[in-house]
């Protein structure tokens, strides 16, 4: 398990259910790189599982502000990219 996969487990630490969904993060390769988070997916059918998956990665990596999108990759040459900004409201943060 790469660090950014063990931060994202590690956000969702006292929720087992939402780390049972997040399950096939483990097949995937994660990196930083030019304001990006990129995932590399096994394949598309991989890529699809992930994608459904966006709303959980994005409260870890966009709180901590480790970039400004998430960039999926599949076989090939596919790719998908997806904001990763998560606004937050003064009554969060007290």
């Amino acid at each position: 398990m790469d660090r950014l996969q063990r931060l994202i487990f590690s956000f969702y630490r006292e929720e087992p259910a939402i780390q049972q969904l997040l399950q096939p993060l483990y097949g995937c390769r994660m990196r930083r790189s030019w304001g990006s988070v990129r995932i590399e997916c096994l394949d598309d059918a991989h890529l699809e599982e992930v994608s459904a998956l966006l709303g959980y990665l994005r409260a870890p990596l966009g709180a901590l502000g480790l970039g400004h999108q998430i960039v999926l990759r599949g076989s090939g040459s596919r790719q998908r990219s997806y904001p990763m900004h998560v606004p937050f409201h003064s009554d969060q943060l007290a």
